[in-house]
């Protein structure tokens, strides 16, 4: 199994922004000597309560600068808001800067507020998003290409450097809804999904995901990863407490983000449900919090009735752990986790 660590570089109280970019680099820093294979990074924008990872490629660089091994993807990188050349040329340079250690982890966000402020509508992101993508992998595809689209329109363009890995990065799409598991199906592509369902409707989503990979002919069976809050300590009594603010803070943001800026649709629609979970009912579904024991046990639950490849693992779901716990906890992981699965 894939064992990542999923980041938004919080912003805490009392600390400052600078602070908040200094500690998430360390953390990464960390996640990389604890063994964990990926970090995925978040992309937020307007937030400054909430986060300061507003240019996922730049720090996707620096934690390329600070580590050797540990792989680097976007979780998710916000198609629709960037110029697809841009858009390929940047993941591009970070594909050369890690020695091709990154993967292109693409979605269009499910919550409006990052388009209204850049002044877009969107409820254009869904075909945005889709061009966008097109245009990225002309780019890296060829020497030169034209393109007139819905949006978008170039003559004669090339792009440089090409992409370090080829043909191009790993390519994982987040997912939400029944329909676009199978619609990445098809595609080929990897996806990534929130832990936010019970496990048997997460079951058959993953196998109308995989009967459509195997259907449009593509070899192996896909690959899943699901994006979870974990959190280990020595005790369940310990593990029960001590995130608890951070879960209760997570919550009360994702009722004022989504009073504000959610619409019509699933990623709306998990957030309000999520928020609205009592803490013992999120520990019995969407967490995975306890001892190496019972943490070790619950992944298993997951592998066994789901097929997963990998966890995206957010140790510091909601972002006020203390950092000095939220290393125990990786560390914990580490020696006592992650053996069980070698």
């Amino acid at each position: 199994m894939d064992f990542g660590m999923f980041t938004e570089f919080h912003v805490r109280d009392r600390k400052t922004q600078h602070d908040a970019i200094v500690e998430h680099l360390d953390e990464v820093v960390y996640a990389e000597e604890m063994g964990l294979d990926s970090v995925w990074m978040a992309e937020y924008h307007f937030a400054p309560q909430r986060s300061v990872l507003s240019s996922p490629f730049s720090i996707g660089s620096a934690i390329a600068a600070r580590t050797e091994r540990i792989r680097i993807g976007g979780s998710v990188f916000v198609v629709p808001l960037i110029n697809p050349l841009r858009l390929a040329e940047d993941a591009a340079i970070l594909d050369h800067i890690s020695n091709g250690r990154f993967e292109f982890g693409i979605g269009r966000s499910g919550l409006t507020m990052f388009y209204e402020g850049f002044g877009m509508d969107y409820g254009e992101s869904r075909d945005r998003f889709f061009e966008g993508l097109e245009i990225v992998l002309k780019a890296w595809g060829n020497e030169t290409f034209s393109h007139h689209g819905q949006y978008w329109d170039f003559d004669d363009v090339t792009i440089v450097p090409k992409p370090y890995q080829q043909p191009h990065p790993p390519i994982r799409a987040a997912v939400v809804s029944p329909e676009t598991f199978a619609l990445y199906g098809k595609m080929g592509y990897s996806i990534s999904f929130f832990a936010a369902d019970t496990i048997p409707n997460l079951k058959k989503s993953l196998q109308e995901y995989r009967s459509a990979w195997k259907e449009a002919g593509h070899p192996g069976d896909g690959d899943a990863n699901v994006r979870v809050p974990v959190y280990v300590a020595e005790t369940a009594e310990q593990a029960r407490a001590e995130p608890e603010k951070s879960f209760r803070h997570q919550q009360a943001y994702d009722n004022r983000v989504t009073a504000r800026f959610a619409p019509n649709n699933r990623f709306a629609e998990i957030i309000r449900e999520m928020a609205a979970q009592s803490y013992d009912d999120a520990l019995s579904t969407m967490l995975i919090y306890g001892t190496p024991e019972a943490v070790t046990e619950r992944i298993q639950e997951y592998r066994e009735e789901t097929g997963i490849s990998g966890l995206i693992m957010e140790f510091n779901h909601g972002g006020h752990i203390p950092f000095d716990r939220v290393k125990n906890s990786m560390r914990l992981f580490s020696e006592k986790v992650i053996p069980n699965f070698k």
